[in-house]
């Protein structure tokens, strides 16, 4: 692996948000799993309402994403204890789980596949959780 500590500041930091953010893009797919897993059995085995599913499986993702961000993709920075970082995590996320849920139902009701109207909304989420939550939840 190539060491980063011989590289002038500026670039060691973007090579080390590089890294960072694919950690957050691997355990954000492991999310998105879950997220995709219980969105199914609510809705395509269940036969719950999308509307009311959605917050429920985004939410039980949240919990995954904090435990592994925690402990991988920012174990090495963060201020304070684990349950203001929960806290500041579930915050933040909560803001991308109405980014997520208001896009999953608009494409929805658009005409879109659920599960690809969620994989959509998981995405345009995933931009605002990484930058807030690097910024304040695990900040240096």
């Amino acid at each position: 692996m190539l060491s980063t500590e011989s590289f002038p500041r500026p670039v060691a930091r973007v090579a080390s948000m590089t890294r960072r953010f694919q950690k957050f893009l691997l355990v954000g797919g492991i999310g998105l799993g879950v997220n995709q897993g219980i969105l199914f059995v609510l809705v395509g085995l269940a036969g719950m309402a999308v509307i009311a599913a959605s917050p429920v499986a985004i939410f039980l993702s949240m919990v995954v994403t904090f435990i592994l961000n925690e402990r991988w993709t920012w174990r090495d920075r963060g201020q304070g204890s684990i349950a203001q970082r929960a806290m500041l995590y579930g915050s933040i996320n909560s803001i991308g789980l109405l980014i997520n849920w208001f896009t999953l139902v608009s494409l929805e009701r658009m005409g879109l596949n659920y599960l690809v109207a969620n994989l959509i909304g998981a995405g345009i989420a995933a931009i605002w959780n990484f930058s807030l939550n690097h910024a304040l939840t695990w900040r240096q």
